[in-house]
């Protein structure tokens, strides 16, 4: 099986590229190592894709990794008001809500 290292989307061997983003594909690779849990909690559910990308600056301006799990959902108009998640990893759930405290 091979891999799109943009989508992440798996292909049989013969694939050359894949056919939503047309990346070249690779065998799957191991994933770099992170000191990050693999499991991410949910800090905020925003409702708008802009409001979870103000949170998402927010956090990274205090050096806290935040990610828009459903962002791609948001772009295509598909997530429902007030489910845009934005999560970070759980050892730094504290920090972040008071980072997002007034």
């Amino acid at each position: 099986m091979k891999t799109c290292s943009y989508c992440g989307a798996k292909y049989p061997d013969d694939m050359p590229q894949c056919p939503i983003d047309h990346e070249a594909l690779s065998p799957k690779l191991a994933a770099p190592e992170s000191d990050l849990s693999p499991d991410l909690v949910t800090l905020v559910k925003c409702g708008t894709l802009v409001s979870a990308d103000i949170v998402v600056c927010k956090l990274r301006a205090a050096g806290i990794e935040a990610f828009i799990p459903d962002e791609l959902v948001a772009q295509a108009g598909l997530a429902a008001i007030g489910n845009v998640r934005v999560q970070v990893a759980p050892k730094d759930y504290e920090a972040a809500k008071a980072v997002l405290s007034p």
